[in-house]
Order: C-alpha cells, then sequence, then structure tokens
C-alpha cells in the first residue's frame, strides 16, 4: 500500500501523537511504501508559542526532506509573504469574533494548505491524518482527499474537556470527570475537527469509551474502530538509575509524561511532603518535555528528594520504569495514557487519577489505583503501595499481561493495516 500520514507536529519533535505515529511509520515502511507530511518536526518550534501559530511561523522558507526508516517525511514551507498572508486567519479563531467571520478564515487557510497538499498524496491509497490539535491542517487533509478520491483515515487523539475541579467542605478540593466536547474555535474542541469526524471514512479510537462518545455524538458507529497504542521502551538498557544517583535503597516514585498543569504534575509534588512523613528516603523523578508554567511550578518545591530530568531518551525512559517502584500520573485529560502501559511492562503498579480511559484499561483499578487526584489521596495511595510491596507486585504483573494481550505493537499494526485494507476494499465497491 502506498500510505501518507498527514498531522502538524513529528518526530523527532517529542508527544503522544508524534511518537506514536512515529512507531506506526517507523514499522509500517518496512513493508509499505509510506509518506509524511508535517508542520512542525522539532521540540523547539513546537513550543515556541501557540501551536496554531508555532505551525505558520516557524514554517521553514524551504521543504524540510528526511528519513525515518525507509519513510519519505517533509516538512512543508512557507514564504514570507505566506506567512503574512496566512497568520491572521489563524489568528482570528476566536470565540469573540461572529461565527460567519470565523468560517471564512478556516475556509481560506485551509483551501491554501490543501493546494501544497495536493501534489504530495496523488499517489497515495489511503490518506491518515492525526489531529495533533490543528484542525486547519487536518480540514485540508480532508478536503485534498476528497478532491482527488482518496479513503481518509482519522485520528482524533480526543482529549475531552472536564469540569476538573469544586471546592468542598473545609475548602478541600475534590475532581470530577464530566466529559463534554465544547465546539468553540481551536485546537480539539472546534468545530472542523468534528467534522472531520463526521466525513472520515474511518475514525480510529484509543478506548471503547472514546468511540462509545463517538456515537452518542451522532458518528456512525461502522466507521470507528478501537485500536489504542502500544508501548514504547527500548529492548534493553545498560543505564543504572539507581546507581546513577545513588539511590540504591531508597524508593522511586515516578512521573513520566508531558510536564504540564493539566497532568497533575503540582498535585504530585504536593502529595510527596504527605509521603515524606511516613516514608523520607523516597525520590519524585519527573521526566518528560516542559510545557507552560511547569518551570514555575517545580521552582516552588525545591528539594533534593524531587529530581526533575526534562526530556529524556527511549535508554533513559526505560531506566526509569526498570527503577521505580511506582509509576504516578494522575492526568485529567489522556487519550489513552501510553505511559502507563509502558510501566505496566516492566510489572510497575500505577496510580492514575479515575477518569473512563483509565477506568477502561485498568478494568476499573486492578493494575494500579484510581484516584481523585489531590494531594492527599495519591499520597495515600502511595503509602499503601509503598507498605504493601506483594500488592504492588500483583497489579503491575496484571498489568503486563494486559499489555502483552490487548496492546503490543503487532497487535496496533495488524488493526491499522485491516483498516487500511477495509476502507480501500471499500471504496473500490462504491
Amino acid at each position: 500500500m502506498k500510505v501518507t500520514y498527514v498531522l502538524p507536529v513529528y518526530w523527532p519533535a517529542i508527544g503522544g501523537c508524534e511518537l506514536h505515529t512515529h512507531e506506526l511509520v517507523k514499522v509500517l515502511s518496512e513493508r509499505h511504501d509510506i509518506n509524511v507530511i508535517t508542520l512542525i518536526d522539532n521540540q523547539h518550534d513546537k513550543l515556541s508559542g501557540d501551536l496554531w501559530f508555532a505551525c505558520i511561523l516557524k514554517a521553514p522558507a524551504n521543504a524540510t526532506r528526511y528519513k525515518d526508516n525507509f519513510a519519505d517525511v517533509t516538512r512543508l514551507p512557507l514564504t514570507p509573504v505566506e506567512k503574512f498572508v496566512n497568520f491572521p486567519f489563524a489568528r482570528i479563531q476566536s470565540p469573540k469574533l461572529p461565527s460567519f467571520i470565523i468560517k471564512l478564515a478556516m475556509e481560506n487557510l485551509s483551501n491554501f494548505y490543501m493546494k501544497k497538499l495536493l501534489g504530495l498524496i496523488e499517489a497515495a491509497d489511503v490518506l491518515h491524518c492525526v489531529h495533533g490539535g490543528v484542525s486547519y491542517l487536518g480540514y485540508a487533509a480532508l478536503k485534498a482527499s476528497k478532491r482527488l478520491g482518496i479513503p481518509f483515515v482519522y485520528t482524533p487523539v480526543l482529549h475531552l474537556y472536564h469540569k476538573n475541579q469544586t471546592v468542598g467542605i473545609n475548602n478541600t478540593n475534590y475532581y470530577s470527570y464530566n466529559p463534554q466536547l465544547c465546539l468553540s474555535p481551536r485546537g480539539w474542541t472546534d468545530n472542523y475537527w468534528y467534522k472531520l469526524c463526521c466525513e472520515a471514512d474511518a475514525i480510529i479510537a484509543m478506548t471503547d469509551f472514546e468511540r462509545n462518545f463517538y456515537i452518542k455524538e451522532g458518528i456512525d458507529s461502522k466507521k470507528l474502530y478501537n485500536v489504542g497504542v502500544g508501548p514504547l521502551v527500548a529492548d534493553k538498557t545498560t543505564e543504572d538509575i539507581r546507581q546513577k544517583y545513588n539511590l540504591n535503597n531508597k524508593r522511586i516514585i515516578l512521573f513520566l509524561g508531558r510536564n504540564v498543569a493539566s497532568k497533575g504534575m503540582e498535585e504530585l509534588l504536593k502529595a510527596a511532603n504527605i509521603v515524606w512523613e511516613k516514608f523520607p528516603d523516597t525520590y519524585f523523578f519527573f521526566a518528560g518535555p516542559k510545557e507552560g508554567n511547569s518551570e514555575e511550578i517545580f521552582r516552588r518545591y525545591c528539594d533534593p528528594r524531587i529530581i526533575v530530568l526534562g526530556v529524556v531518551s527511549e535508554n533513559e525512559k526505560t531506566a526509569l520504569l526498570k527503577a521505580c517502584n511506582v509509576f504516578c500520573m494522575p492526568s485529567l485529560e489522556e487519550s489513552l495514557g501510553g505511559t502507563f502501559l509502558e510501566a505496566w511492562m516492566f510489572e510497575k503498579p500505577i496510580i492514575g487519577a479515575k477518569i473512563p480511559q483509565l477506568v477502561e484499561i485498568t478494568n476499573n483499578g486492578q493494575g494500579g489505583f484510581l484516584v481523585n487526584p489531590t494531594p492527599e489521596d495519591i499520597a495515600y495511595k502511595i503509602i499503601t503501595l509503598l507498605q504493601n510491596p506483594e500488592t504492588a507486585r500483583f497489579m503491575g504483573q496484571w498489568g503486563k499481561r494486559r499489555v502483552l494481550e490487548n496492546y503490543t505493537w503487532e497487535i496496533i499494526i495488524k488493526k491499522v493495516e485491516d483498516i487500511y485494507y477495509d476502507i480501500i476494499k471499500r471504496r473500490k465497491n462504491i
């Protein structure tokens, strides 16, 4: 097959969309003709500002082309004039403006990118768009696929918005998960993202919860597929985290993911003080790209037992997962939570927020604890696992079985290939 992927940010930039699409591309390129089209290909440009704007303002003057295994990757270029013309169309995607102005701007912006895509995708048997938060590129890809008669696969990577914090009795905070599809301009919540869901030939969901959510929103169930993602860890690592930091007999709690407030990093930092009352020799490692105001948050919690690593290599990530006692990321916004699967590969118990996606993949908490993400609840569950190593071991072993039965890359790749073959066959029979 000839498959072209379109997504706003791609490896070697770091993030769920980037890394998991990279793994798909790497494997599929060994037996299919794979191309990737992107707007950003590095972490610096990705984090240089609002992603909608960065995709335009940081575009190179000339196309950047490189290989990802056997796949060809192209970063689309923009001239200074093209940036000047198109930036205002992205800038005015604001709910403060009348809807007809927003629509006019989006149509102009997507038509511009559609024309850039047409010559690059015309030979494809399938066009697979991964949302990644920039709807104008996805909308352009949909238009281009329709014009050329190419089947269109869409991976929305759903991040539902929700009311996540309420003040309770005695001014204590508690969290509730109330999934909503709030359609307004920008990112995962605009009408064009939803339009792609309605018009795609196939939609790849991460969980049954996500799939059922689309059905409730009126999407045809026959084109919805639950695929998920697989763990991304090195086959082996020579690095020893405990030896490197002289922590041979210490306890290690690992947070691995984007260091951003919505992932629950500050709640975990606050929980550390409670854990230290019982286990003062516990170290908290934070690994992953720093985003938003994470630097400011970390500065508020200065303790030698808090180790902030930033971006780590796959080898370092594997060493951290191997060394930790508990994996904890109390995030309220996940499409599935690939790092939980990675922790399970090393038979580590996990602690996550009690959101539907994690309720599903943990079978309601069998592979770890699901918490109301307050510092007190997080700390209590960490202490419980540290006090009960047999419970922790059972949960970690359950998690590894869960991954091997449902989320290996062999399983994921087979599902994706079957979807491609299915929609190509359906298109030919129309």
